[in-house]
């Protein structure tokens, strides 16, 4: 008969023990998960995806250098004179603002697309001269205060951090144009200035830094009108001013 006891005993007695064992460890356990885990920091990229619907404003700066523009004075509506080859060059500054918005693109790509608006001020000049005759003619060609609307879009690189675009637009100048003569009795100069309308297009790439700054580097070509120009009663020139341009700015997205 005790040996059926402890039998039965020993058995509800190991039971009793792993229950309480269980019972006791579980609340620790529980507490250890709930307490103890902690989500480890995210580092993002400060990537063009998150400027959706952005707005900024920039500076700029640049270099550029005229395509040749053969400068002829025509005379009485006649003879024609050719005073040299002119290619406006020089530096100038700028200020913009712009909107662009974000859409995804193919292997982790952003697609940018948007509408900015500029105004560079500096002046793009060159002269020349030739004696025609007795007579010294002097010849002069200038660019600046030059508004500009523009298309850009373009894509980022997989970080999302560079953005890769192309822009093409409208630009509207000052175009100065005139011509000099010097002999013996002294010297005459006729000049004109004239608003003119043109294209733009652009190459770059935009560096983001952080979550609101950024720089940009471009290589840009601009072509203005072509036009026939009065310089004083007896002269007129045709004038085909453009130049290409290498710039480089800060952006600051809102």
């Amino acid at each position: 008969m005790s040996w059926m006891r402890f039998s039965k005993s020993r058995p509800s007695r190991l039971l009793a023990a792993v229950v309480a064992l269980i019972s006791g460890a579980v609340p620790s356990l529980a507490g250890d998960v709930i307490g103890d885990v902690t989500e480890p920091d995210v580092i993002t990229p400060h990537r063009f995806s998150r400027d959706v619907s952005a707005f900024y404003l920039g500076v700029s700066a640049g270099h550029g250098s005229g395509e040749a523009d053969e400068f002829g004075l025509r005379v009485n509506g006649n003879a024609l004179f050719n005073v040299g080859n002119l290619k406006p060059s020089g530096n100038y500054g700028g200020f913009r603002g712009g909107w662009r918005g974000v859409l995804p693109a193919y292997g982790g790509r952003d697609y940018v697309y948007g509408l900015e608006i500029g105004y560079d001020y500096g002046t793009l000049d060159d002269s020349d001269t030739t004696m025609i005759g007795g007579t010294l003619v002097g010849a002069r060609s200038a660019i600046s205060d030059v508004f500009s609307i523009r298309l850009k879009n373009g894509l980022t690189n997989r970080s999302g951090k560079v953005l890769y675009f192309v822009t093409v637009g409208y630009v509207r100048g000052d175009i100065t144009t005139s011509t000099s003569l010097t002999d013996v009795s002294g010297s005459t100069r006729f000049e004109d200035v004239d608003r003119r309308e043109g294209f733009s297009a652009s190459l770059g790439a935009e560096h983001k830094l952080n979550e609101n700054w950024s720089i940009t580097g471009e290589i840009e070509y601009l072509q203005f009108e072509s036009k026939t120009v009065d310089l004083g009663p007896m002269f007129t020139t045709k004038s085909t001013p453009s130049y290409r341009g290498i710039r480089i700015g800060l952006n600051y997205t809102f």
